[in-house]
């Protein structure tokens, strides 16, 4: 049995979440971070986390397994602007590749769905790289695409295509639901 739990504390960021997500870096392309990140880069990330959670824009979603290992992750962050309060961007996710396929990521955006429609977040948008798993579980979870950028990221000298999606968190509940349904 996997524990789901929200970080909105600084205090609370423990290093296994900025650990978890470099591993998975290493096997998956993950545009924020290189295939081979510094400490500097996991610095970075971690200051990135911690900034965002501390202006209290930002909510990392954690999961862990039985022993407490930290096995994936997503961060909900709402933009500064008062006019877009009811809009947030979903960075950051993650999951271990030996959890994949037991129904965490179901289970992650019930937990997101619940938490958007306490903040009053109406639509959610995110961005990943072209063609890999991510954008695949994106768009079976219902995101629909936007817009796209050629040159959306680059490692070394080679550059990757992004997708820009998009989907209102009503939709995603009733996705949900309606999944729940008929499991």
């Amino acid at each position: 049995m996997h524990s789901y739990q929200w970080i909105d504390s600084a205090d609370d960021l423990t290093d296994d979440i900025p650990a978890l997500v470099v591993e998975i870096s290493r096997t998956d392309p993950f545009i924020g971070l290189p295939p081979d990140p510094t400490e500097n880069d996991v610095r970075e990330l971690t200051a990135r986390l911690r900034l965002g959670i501390t202006s209290g824009r930002t909510h990392l979603l954690t999961i862990r397994a039985e022993d407490g290992t930290a096995v994936g992750c997503v961060a909900l962050t709402q933009p500064p602007t008062a006019n877009q309060r009811h809009i947030a961007e979903l960075t950051t996710g993650a999951v271990h590749p030996e959890h994949r396929g037991r129904g965490l990521v179901s289970r992650a955006f019930a937990e997101i769905a619940r938490r958007c429609e306490q903040r009053g977040i109406e639509l959610l948008r995110l961005d990943v790289r072209e063609g890999i798993p991510a954008e695949r579980v994106w768009r079976q979870f219902g995101f629909t695409e936007y817009g796209r950028l050629p040159d959306y990221g680059r490692v070394g000298a080679e550059s990757y295509a992004g997708i820009y999606l998009a989907q209102p968190v009503a939709q995603l509940m009733n996705r949900i639901s309606h999944q729940e349904a008929h499991a």
